[in-house]
């Protein structure tokens, strides 16, 4: 899937996991602590730093 991504010269960010948050509500999401993390250092890459 990056191929595509990187052939039309985007940059990828990545995480430290798979970028996704488990719940079965909306708000069930921030009680996914995993899912928060990663989320977390996602955007300290986007970001560029902590």
């Amino acid at each position: 899937m990056n191929h595509f991504f990187l052939i039309g010269q985007m940059i990828v960010i990545g995480s430290n996991y798979w970028n996704i948050g488990m719940g079965h509500e909306k708000e069930d999401v921030a009680g996914d602590e995993e899912g928060m993390n990663t989320m977390k250092i996602l955007g300290q890459n986007i970001c560029l730093g902590p």
